[in-house]
C-alpha cells in the first residue's frame, strides 16, 4: 500500500513539473533561438538591454526586465503550480492592497558579440 502510494505521489509531482515545463519551454525556445546571433541584431530587435553586468573582458550579460499590473495573456494564476508563501505576508494595516506585480526577467549572455547563452525567470514570460 505504502509502495503504491508512493507511485501516485510521485506520478503527481511529475505531472506537475511537466506542466510547468510546457508553459516555460515556449519561451525557452524564443529566447533559445537568440543564441549563435550577433548582439547587434538582438538589441535591433529586443532594444538596448535595462542592464548590463560585465562578467570577464569578453562576456557579459544583457538583462530585460519586464512588469506589467496586469498578466500578458490575462491568466492570473499563469503557473498550476504556484506556491503562496504565507509566511511571509505583511498585514494590510488597513491600507488598500496593491494590485499585483506580474515580471519577467530575461537574460543573454553575450560573448564576443555573440549570443552564447539565454535563460529566463518569472511569472509572466510570454
Amino acid at each position: 500500500m505504502k509502495i503504491k502510494a508512493l507511485s501516485v505521489g510521485c506520478t503527481l509531482m511529475l505531472c506537475a513539473c511537466m506542466s510547468y515545463g510546457v508553459q516555460n519551454s515556449e519561451y525557452q525556445h524564443k529566447i533559445g533561438q537568440w543564441i549563435g546571433q550577433n548582439a547587434e541584431n538582438l538589441y535591433a530587435d529586443w532594444g538596448m538591454p535595462m542592464q548590463r553586468q560585465q562578467v570577464d573582458g569578453n562576456t557579459y550579460l544583457a538583462i530585460y526586465y519586464q512588469s506589467e499590473s496586469q498578466p500578458v495573456d490575462n491568466v492570473f494564476q499563469p503557473y498550476e503550480s504556484e506556491m503562496s508563501y504565507d509566511a511571509m505576508a505583511v498585514p494590510d494595516y488597513g491600507l488598500p492592497t496593491p494590485p499585483p506585480l506580474f515580471y519577467c526577467k530575461t537574460t543573454f549572455v553575450i560573448r564576443g558579440g555573440i549570443v552564447v547563452d539565454a535563460n529566463f525567470n518569472g511569472d509572466d514570460c510570454y
